[in-house]
């Protein structure tokens, strides 16, 4: 079968929908089906099957491009002979994804990865502001769902909240992890020996974008707390919109010592520091499922996560990790001193569950679903 995905989002940015993208087109064409990407932004991947469209820069996040007159997708799509369009993203591209569908006549299914109408912080700044704000967003996406054959989204929590705004057809398809790149039997020194960080400290992750929305501003709070019963190294890895703030706050607390911005990590990198934490923490209210938690859990890392939104559906209190009250600094320090307090064999037993979590977001199992979805469609 031959696909095309329109993004909004693409290489070289680095996020949650890229790495769903490029993972399940991986596993898409190792099956025999070939994969279009059709995206907003320049041509900087030696790609023949990805097109870039002239885009602007988002304001919020200039990172972030909306293409200006992507319909010339059109012609491509009827080229390549397209038996199916799947819409990443609802902002030009997506909209794009609608027009050339319904042009062509081709089944049309659409995945909400992001919680657009939760981040009404970036356009109203009053409570009043952010509930209208809010409102009109939620109407914006029903309405722009409506031409979808099938609406995906990662988890039953988001389904569910989709389906209470009046959005229909919606089906739970989670994001895959590559469980042979993130594993338990990865060497557990490498990041310490990386970062220097002597073997007395224990190692607290915080991974993933950098933006106002995943509140490690909370978690630098409650870094101030836990320092006080414990001996910890925070690592920040990643990069954002909010890195600078957050190295401001670190600093004005006094805590340059206690915590290392890595900056970007690689691909290949990247496993290594999640199976050289004691813990990963997110303090995010944002998320439709967490990717970095999946990660993490494939490593046999436990993890510590708001109660909030997705989170509770991967982080089983005192199974897997602990859930803590959102923005509640107290309980988000008291559950990361509770996991770094475990005895052996209890952490022993917290690292398995971790990994036996992870195996139900194999790549391989994930794509069996979404192929599901694009059975019922065509």
């Amino acid at each position: 079968m031959r696909i095309a995905f329109f993004t909004d989002t693409y290489l070289p940015n680095i996020d949650g929908i890229v790495y769903s993208i490029i993972n399940f087109r991986r596993e898409l064409e190792k099956r025999g089906n070939k994969v279009f990407i059709f995206s907003s932004g320049k041509k900087e991947v030696d790609d023949s099957a990805v097109f870039f469209y002239r885009s602007v820069p988002f304001a919020p996040y200039p990172q972030y491009k909306i293409a200006l007159f992507p319909f010339s997708a059109k012609r491509e799509v009827a080229k390549k002979e397209v038996k199916l369009i799947h819409s990443h993203g609802f902002a030009s591209m997506g909209i794009a994804s609608i027009k050339v569908a319904h042009d062509l006549k081709l089944p049309l299914v659409g995945t909400f990865h992001t919680l657009a109408p939760q981040a009404v912080h970036l356009v109203a700044s009053k409570r009043w502001s952010r509930k209208i704000a809010s409102q009109l967003a939620w109407r914006a996406v029903k309405e722009f769902y409506k031409p979808f054959d099938v609406v995906t989204t990662p988890t039953d929590t988001i389904k569910n909240l989709l389906e209470e705004h009046g959005i229909k057809n919606v089906v739970t398809v989670p994001n895959g992890v590559d469980v042979d790149r993130f594993s338990d039997s990865l060497d557990k020194t490498v990041a310490r020996k990386l970062l220097r960080i002597p073997e007395e400290e224990r190692i607290v992750l915080i991974a993933g974008r950098l933006s106002e929305e995943k509140n490690v501003d909370a978690i630098i709070r409650a870094a101030k707390k836990l320092l006080k019963k414990a001996n910890v190294r925070f690592v920040v890895t990643g990069e954002g919109p909010a890195k600078e703030k957050y190295k401001r706050l670190v600093v004005h607390d006094g805590l340059s010592k206690n915590f290392v911005f890595t900056g970007f990590v690689h691909d290949y990198e990247l496993p290594f520091f999640y199976g050289g934490a004691d813990l990963l923490v997110t303090a995010s209210t944002f998320e439709t499922q967490g990717m970095t938690i999946v990660e993490a859990m494939a490593c046999g890392t436990p993890v510590v996560g708001a109660d909030s939104l997705a989170i509770p559906e991967t982080v089983s209190d005192g199974r897997n990790g602990f859930l803590f009250k959102p923005f509640d600094e107290e309980d988000c320090a008291e559950k990361m001193l509770k996991v770094l307090s475990l005895p052996e064999e209890e952490r022993r037993r917290m690292a398995a569950e971790c990994v036996n979590t992870a195996r139900g977001y194999t790549i391989s199992k994930c794509t069996d679903r979404l192929l599901e979805v694009y059975k019922l469609v065509l």
